[in-house]
């Protein structure tokens, strides 16, 4: 075959496949452009798109459903469960991780990811966040339940002395008085029971003595008892002091007796209870419906252990 025939065969259909790619695309352009349809493909991706947003904005809905009953339960444990074990309620902030109102998924949107990804993302940060707050306050909560026995019996629960006869009673009670020496008003952080010195001061709970001052005015002779879980007592006006800074104490036993030491104008016991540096008071702790009898059998039982320890 003459080279310019075969030339010419070759240019011919060259020219029929670029006619044939620019009538496809003119098509196209009228089925797409023109007459406002979409190719099937286009259409099953949209519809597929579609099906997948729908189960996505469900998908959402339930995870803020999550999230409200993750913030009650928060409240519930704040209120209720840290409440009871003496434990600092969790502030709101910190239930939430640094994910929270950050910028961290601001590069999401120059990767093509759309705002209902980048919410269904931070969403799952905030329950993964809640989730793990609420792991670790039921894990604090678990160790003070483990634990709940040696509280029990380290909360100061009964009255420092025992009140009997018409000389044994409550001669001032906590909040604000007339002080009957410095002459003004003053808040009074503790109780007072007036008796006649050398009655004697019993721990009002399980504890270590954690101090022992002597002064000459204020509290004058005065212990301080370290219960543990947040509390501490003190008694103070004392005659005699019977323990010494380290000992360990029951709830019932002897650890001093009355007097009228420091700043006072007649013998009685000034007995505080703190809790987490905060005097309160006294009086809610007290047993009301504890008998006499009944105290005697604590005190009996915490001088029999005590007996126990020096045997040995």
């Amino acid at each position: 075959m003459p080279p310019v025939l075969k030339n010419r065969k070759l240019y011919a259909a060259l020219g029929l496949f670029l006619l044939s790619i620019a009538l496809f695309v003119g098509l196209l352009n009228v089925y797409t452009v023109a007459l406002g349809l979409e190719l099937p493909k286009t259409k099953a991706l949209k519809t597929e798109n579609a099906a997948l947003r729908a189960k996505a904005q469900v998908l959402a809905g339930r995870m803020d459903a999550c999230k409200q009953e993750f913030i009650d339960l928060g409240i519930r444990d704040n209120m209720v469960y840290r409440s009871i074990f003496g434990l600092d309620p969790i502030p709101g902030p910190l239930r939430f991780s640094a994910y929270e109102n950050s910028d961290i998924y601001g590069h999401a949107s120059q990767e093509g990811s759309t705002a209902l990804a980048r919410s269904l993302r931070s969403s799952c940060d905030s329950l993964l966040s809640l989730a793990c707050t609420q792991t670790l306050s039921y894990d604090a909560i678990g160790s003070m339940v483990r634990n709940a026995g040696d509280m029990a019996g380290s909360i100061p629960a009964i009255c420092p002395v025992l009140l009997e006869g018409r000389d044994a009673y409550i001669s001032s009670r906590f909040g604000f008085r007339f002080h009957p020496i410095l002459r003004y008003r003053r808040f009074h952080k503790g109780m007072d029971f007036a008796m006649k010195p050398g009655h004697p001061v019993y721990a009002t709970g399980d504890g270590v003595i954690s101090q022992i001052k002597i002064e000459m005015r204020g509290y004058g002779r005065q212990v301080i008892v370290d219960h543990g879980f947040g509390y501490k007592t003190r008694y103070a006006h004392l005659k005699n002091i019977y323990v010494a800074e380290g000992m360990k104490v029951k709830r019932g036993e002897m650890i001093a007796t009355t007097g009228n030491s420091g700043l006072s104008n007649g013998p009685h016991l000034h007995y505080e209870v703190i809790y987490k540096g905060v005097s309160v008071n006294p009086r809610n702790y007290f047993d009301s419906g504890m008998s006499a009898a009944q105290y005697r059998d604590i005190v009996a039982t915490a001088a029999a252990g005590s007996e126990k320890l020096m045997m040995r």
